[in-house]
């Protein structure tokens, strides 16, 4: 199943039960946040959408929490069974098409009169937020934010980018863009500085073809191929592009708002500070100055946001998609990996790798390898690596493998401070400021990794080996399985 559009999916996403109308007037970003959040604590992941028609002063519908449950995910991917998939299965269909990029489908450009997207166009004065119900979710937020704004950037040389980041919003026509070196946005942004423009070309798709969420939330393999045609691969149908009205950007001509403007390469402002996936309300950052010059929408356009700050919120499980390339870059490079997980209740800090163990010392080059990596160095803070007889999904199992198989003195590995994302809120100081760019580029912090596996008597400073499990023979406990209801309890 392809869906060609944000409309498309809702409509099925209500008639499989898995969207609410909220029809009750609510009042504003304060009542709306709650609710969802109070759905998170009762519900889980098990979450539904929620689609809110009346909301006091506006009359364009907010929809919320669309693709916050793996099985919404799966439905939006064209995957058959998808009230059935787990998270693994969702993953082995990312990593397997992010492989096969030969498979992938360049996207088709259509004109301004076939691109729903171009049903009104507002340029000057008229092109300002007012009308779209952006609200301030957290009551120490800086402001409203666009919380899904699918941004578009574009390179000489990496070619398209596609992406997710936040943008607070400052007026009614301009906000502020995350951009910091170690996303591709501020890699874009530091490149056009180097060229010596003073401002770039950027545009945001709201509401958008489902599919594309995932993909501006992932990194590209290779800058030979973009994320319109990842898309195209796994649904086998090419994503419909149109040009912008100001700039040369393509954008997805099925949107349901596109916002047009330029990003200044030298102008900042503070923005936040933001109550973010990782459950904390995140200090203040100065960032670029985003400068709206055009607004298109579809007629009776409907808004899209997330919510953050739970355990199981939108935009926390949208977080699970960048670790996903990672995954590939880890089955290549640690010699017997089995499996890795990035747990929810970790907020992508934490990450568990299961390995083959063979030798002495090889848990600890797996840790080296995870902790010097792209997404390692740049995300994690502890990596812990299990043996096979462990499940990486079960908490209690990893916590016993902690418990008895961790010797902190020798187990544990302690890695210097370096540069991460300035969003992580474990780090000892953030580089407010930095030199060269004024922006709010990374923050410092130190890393962990803990050697969670059996080890051997050959092993560094060992003189026994670890202890076999204690549990009951595995025939004894299938023959008490089998016959289970014939003991009366």
């Amino acid at each position: 199943m392809y869906f060609k559009d944000m409309r498309a999916f809702l409509k099925k996403l209500e008639q499989e039960g898995e969207l609410k109308r909220i029809k009750n007037q609510v009042d504003g970003g304060d009542e709306i946040a709650a609710l969802v959040w109070e759905s998170y604590e009762r519900k889980g992941m098990a979450t539904p959408g929620l689609l809110f028609d009346n909301i006091k002063g506006y009359k364009i519908p907010l929809g919320v929490n669309i693709f916050g449950d793996y099985r919404r995910w799966a439905l939006a991917l064209g995957i058959r069974n998808w009230r059935e998939i787990t998270f693994k299965q969702i993953r082995e269909f990312f990593t397997h098409y992010m492989e096969k990029q030969a498979g992938w489908k360049k996207p088709v450009t259509v004109s301004a009169k076939n691109a729903p997207c171009k049903e009104v166009v507002l340029k000057g004065e008229e092109a300002n937020f007012s009308k779209f119900p952006i609200f301030r979710m957290h009551p120490d937020d800086g402001g409203p934010f666009i919380t899904l704004p699918g941004v578009v950037m574009k390179d000489p040389k990496l070619g398209l980018n596609f992406g997710t980041y936040r943008m607070m919003l400052h007026d009614q026509r301009t906000t502020g863009l995350l951009c910091n070196i170690l996303q591709d946005s501020g890699i874009y942004l530091a490149r056009a500085r180097k060229r010596g423009e003073k401002e770039m070309d950027v545009s945001v798709a709201i509401g958008y073809p489902p599919a594309l969420y995932f993909a501006s939330c992932m990194k590209m393999p290779s800058a030979a191929h973009s994320e319109y045609e990842f898309v195209g691969g796994f649904t086998g149908k090419p994503v419909e592009l149109v040009k912008c009205e100001t700039n040369d950007l393509l954008v997805p001509a099925r949107a349901e708002i596109i916002l047009e403007g330029k990003v200044s390469t030298e102008e900042n402002r503070l923005e936040g500070p933001f109550g973010e996936w990782m459950g904390v309300t995140e200090e203040v950052m100065y960032v670029p100055v985003f400068r709206l010059n055009c607004i298109t929408h579809r007629k009776n356009p409907l808004y899209t946001c997330a919510t953050s700050g739970h355990m199981y919120s939108e935009c926390q499980i949208l977080y699970s998609v960048p670790w996903m390339n990672w995954y590939n870059e880890m089955k290549r490079s640690i010699v017997g990996f089995r499996d890795l997980a990035v747990p929810l209740e970790g907020r992508g800090y934490i990450a568990i790798i299961q390995i083959t163990k063979r030798y002495p010392g090889w848990a600890k080059q797996a840790l080296l390898t995870a902790l010097g990596s792209g997404f390692g160095m740049a995300t994690l803070n502890i990596a812990i690596v299990v043996d096979e007889d462990i499940d990486i999904y079960d908490w209690t199992q990893v916590l016993f493998a902690l418990s008895t198989r961790v010797e902190p003195e020798q187990d544990v590995l302690l890695l210097p401070p370096v540069g991460v994302n300035a969003l992580n809120p474990s780090a000892r100081n953030r580089i407010q400021r930095d030199p060269s760019t004024g922006f709010t580029e990374f923050s410092i912090c130190s890393k962990m990794g803990i050697d969670a596996t059996k080890k051997f008597a050959t092993e560094p400073g060992k003189t026994r080996s670890s202890f076999p499990l204690s549990r009951p023979k595995e025939e004894a406990l299938k023959k008490v399985r089998d016959n289970w209801g014939k003991y009366g309890l």
